[in-house]
């Protein structure tokens, strides 16, 4: 299962259970209602937050393997990345091990797996680990996420990525504060008994979820394109913007009807009586033009994104 596929499945059983009545309070007294939403909107946050790091290490592990797959030589990836696909694999690998040993899993299969791929780096085939990057802890931190974005040769970080989120009509003022927001809430539900999620941020988590991944997709799929394109060249002379071009399919409440535009609320380019009817005609196309396919609501937020 692909990691966008994984996320989408995830956040369709989020949406129901924000949905669902027992989760807000009623009134503002001290009752075994509001003590019971309480306890249950801290663990919806803490979950929606693990969504949004799994899809981060998903994706980050997919992107991996594109490189893998790439045929480009080793010596012409990134310095971060040179360094994170050996000293910092075998970094994570022993905090990982150490993990699996305490669960009782199989950490020497683990590390005989891993080592096989660190090995494999000074090989004219490689194979990146999956370690490589975003696995040095047990959760994600906003810096970690910045490494992988300056790993694939793409500079900016956060920026980029608030950039991209910008194009594609995410509604956020910044995606930096939004990941270390989200991030500050998790721990602190966590680690204090006495905080609390209120309910209209939950309301609003998806959202900053979809923003965040689907410009870290994008981001990442990029790059990746621009590697399949060109393989001999190092990954940070592509430039990202070229790779960086949007096509928008908007929901229309009023006929329910799907206008194809290339600016937001722009001239449509063509009227589709069917999401699937677009998407069946429009996605083949995506790759060789380097355009990104992005599905907005009636209220023009993000929706689902196609590459």
């Amino acid at each position: 299962m692909s990691a966008k596929t994984e996320l989408f499945d995830r956040l369709e059983y989020l949406s129901a259970t924000v949905n669902q009545p027992f989760l807000i309070d009623t009134g503002i007294a001290n009752n075994e209602h509001n003590g019971i939403a309480s306890l249950l909107r801290k663990g919806l946050g803490i979950v929606a937050f693990n969504i949004l790091e799994d899809f981060i290490k998903h994706k980050t592990s997919e992107s991996l393997q594109h490189l893998s797959s790439s045929s480009i030589e080793f010596n012409l990836l990134t310095d971060t990345l040179k360094e994170a696909s050996t000293k910092g694999a075998l970094d994570a690998l022993v905090f990982r091990a150490k993990m699996f040993k305490r669960k009782g899993a199989d950490w020497q299969t683990l590390i005989q797996n891993e080592a096989q791929k660190i090995y494999s780096t000074q090989n004219p085939t490689f194979q990146l680990s999956d370690l490589s990057l975003v696995s040095s802890g047990s959760n994600i931190t906003s810096d970690e996420i910045k490494e992988v974005i300056k790993a694939f040769g793409i500079s900016g970080g956060w920026t980029k990525l608030g950039d991209v989120a910008t194009l594609i009509n995410s509604g956020i003022p910044s995606l930096y504060e939004t990941y270390k927001n989200a991030a500050s809430r998790r721990n602190s539900a966590a680690h204090i008994a006495t905080f609390q999620y209120s309910y209209a941020w939950l309301e609003n988590i998806k959202n900053d979820i979809m923003s965040i991944c689907a410009a870290f997709d994008i981001l990442l799929t990029a790059r990746c394109r621009q590697v399949t394109s060109n393989k001999f060249i190092e990954i940070s002379q592509h430039d990202i913007n070229n790779a960086l071009k949007f096509r928008f399919l908007e929901e229309v409440s009023t006929n329910q009807s799907i206008r194809e535009t290339t600016v937001v609320n722009g001239r449509a380019r063509k009227i589709w009586h069917t999401l699937d009817l677009a998407v069946t005609n429009l996605q083949p196309m995506l790759s060789n033009k380097n355009e990104f396919l992005i599905l907005l609501d009636s209220q023009k937020r993000i929706k689902d994104w196609f590459s």
